[in-house]
């Protein structure tokens, strides 16, 4: 009996010991359960907390790409607006040019005219030297005619004297005296004609100085004016430059934040785990465009640094078709998709440091 009682004590006692150890390993796994439930909260608000975050950035990314679309667009149209201006210059410049020419010709015309006029002014003081000599003359011969006269009144004088024997005598002095009479009627009439002629020539001569004082007048306007003419076109053509400069510069970074938004897209792309915008290839966006046919190929091409932009454009639409190639299972190929990110954000550096060296070359170029 007293045996009996003994084993049923210890086996009492075990339990009991059994029973204290189940109650520990029971408290130990609530306080286990505890810690592993608050844990699970936290990884939960965490996950939460992340899931917020993510949409926050995808938020603010579509913010982003709109308000950098909105700049975009007020870039193209500052590049539209400056490229009808520019049109507007060239048409300018080469009205310019045209007056330029013409006045060249006017000028080179005046001094021809100028040149005749001289001529002509010299003609009539050479004109007006003859009247003057003619006149002179005719006075020589007006005084040969009053001496021819006299002679023929002495010679009736003498005639008459004579008598009958001075009559054939007397009528020669008679003709001589006709004849002296002939010549200064004709002399008076061939004055009156020459003193006429004397003031058409005088007037000449007037009128020939005021047009040469005044052809002289004109050509020193037109040669101002030429001058004038040649200051402005050199002063539109660099202003024509500065702007053209700075519609490459406008154009420079349009391109720049093409890629911006380009990649922004992407991103996007990858987010949603599908294409949120239209993927063309590298001949056909507004880069693309510009270089192979565009203002790009017109103005940069012959430059060295120009074909080193191609291969890096064209890898910055190669990074991006590879990531949208792997779109459908983003988690499974989210390695091939961060290398074609890596890839396309290596070249869109190049691209930048690509266009920037265009730039200054081209500007070196200018100088």
């Amino acid at each position: 009996m007293e045996l009996n009682l003994k084993k049923i004590f210890r086996k009492s006692k075990e339990d009991l010991d059994h029973k204290s150890h189940l109650k520990l390993i029971e408290s130990d796994f609530q306080e286990k359960e505890k810690k592993i439930c608050t844990s699970l909260n936290l990884i939960q608000e965490e996950n939460n907390f992340l899931k917020q975050k993510i949409k926050l950035l995808e938020k603010e990314n579509y913010h982003l790409r709109d308000g950098l679309t909105t700049i975009q667009k007020n870039l193209a149209d500052s590049i539209q607006s400056n490229n009808q201006a520019l049109e507007t210059l060239a048409e300018v410049d080469c009205s310019f040019d045209s007056i330029k020419s013409e006045s060249v010709e006017i000028l080179k015309e005046t001094k021809q005219l100028n040149k005749n006029i001289e001529n002509t002014n010299q003609n009539s003081i050479e004109i007006d030297k003859g009247a003057k000599s003619i006149l002179e003359a005719l006075a020589g011969l007006a005084d040969i005619a009053f001496q021819t006269k006299l002679l023929s009144f002495n010679a009736s004088v003498e005639a008459a004297r004579a008598g009958d024997a001075g009559k054939g005598f007397a009528v020669v002095a008679e003709e001589v005296q006709n004849l002296a009479n002939a010549t200064s009627k004709l002399l008076n009439s061939i004055k009156e004609k020459t003193f006429s002629f004397e003031n058409i020539s005088e007037e000449l001569k007037s009128s020939s100085e005021d047009s040469l004082n005044t052809g002289h007048l004109i050509s020193d306007k037109i040669s101002s004016f030429d001058k004038t003419i040649s200051t402005t076109i050199k002063k539109n053509k660099n202003a024509l430059g500065k702007i053209s400069a700075t519609n490459d510069e406008i154009f420079m970074s349009l391109a720049k934040l093409d890629h911006v938004i380009w990649k922004v897209n992407t991103y996007l792309s990858v987010i949603e785990g599908k294409p949120v915008f239209k993927f063309v290839d590298h001949f056909n966006c507004r880069l693309g465009k510009w270089y192979y046919q565009g203002e790009g190929k017109k103005s940069f091409s012959d430059l060295s640094c120009y074909k080193l932009l191609e291969e890096s454009h064209a890898d910055v639409h190669n990074g991006t078709k590879q990531i949208f190639d792997y779109l459908d299972e983003v988690q499974l190929n989210i390695n091939e998709i961060s290398s074609g990110a890596e890839k396309m954000e290596i070249a869109s550096e190049n691209v930048f440091s690509g266009l920037d060296k265009i730039l200054q070359a081209k500007k070196n170029q200018s100088n």
